[in-house]
């Protein structure tokens, strides 16, 4: 018997929003041999390789949230792997969304905190370099929280309508 297992969308959209937080690591604290607080700061290279590791972290959450409101709205999503937009702000790497977009395989890089979603021609490259992009999402401004996150649900709400109906 097939177990259902039960997706907790708000709780993931909550952990992908607290290590949103954190993408950039804070200086560690210790105390010399006299007892005195000492503040080393993390070294350039080691903030950039975290800071890296942790947008794919919050992405594979946020994904995992977006997939499973998708599913529940009749939408066929799926998490593929790592892809690099092109036409992003940075060159991070960040989990893909396949989608059934105009009756062919697509892929959707989610950038955490993007006000704009892509939708490219699924490939099997990480780069997506040389692909222009099917449609261009912008989300509305009012989605954008203070701090830069933008909720699972206005996400979900701005791809829904352009995707086809799950087979």
């Amino acid at each position: 018997m097939a177990k259902t297992v039960v997706i907790d969308v708000d709780r993931l959209d909550r952990e992908a929003h607290e290590l949103f937080r954190q993408l950039t690591p804070g200086p560690s604290v210790g105390q010399d041999k006299e007892g005195r607080t000492v503040t080393i700061p993390p070294g350039e290279r080691f903030v950039e390789i975290t800071r890296r590791l942790r947008i794919i972290a919050v992405s594979d959450t946020l994904a995992r949230a977006v997939t499973e409101l998708l599913a529940r709205g009749g939408h066929s999503a799926a998490i593929g792997h790592v892809q690099v937009d092109p036409a992003a702000e940075g060159d991070e790497q960040v989990l893909g969304l396949l989608i059934d977009f105009r009756g062919s395989r697509a892929v959707v890089p989610l950038r955490p905190g993007a006000r704009q979603l892509r939708i490219y021609p699924e490939i099997d490259g990480i780069h997506l370099t040389g692909h222009e992009p099917l449609l261009t999402i912008e989300l509305p401004a009012e989605a954008v929280e203070q701090d830069g996150w933008i909720k699972v649900d206005s996400i979900v709400a701005a791809l829904a309508e352009h995707l086809s109906p799950a087979a």
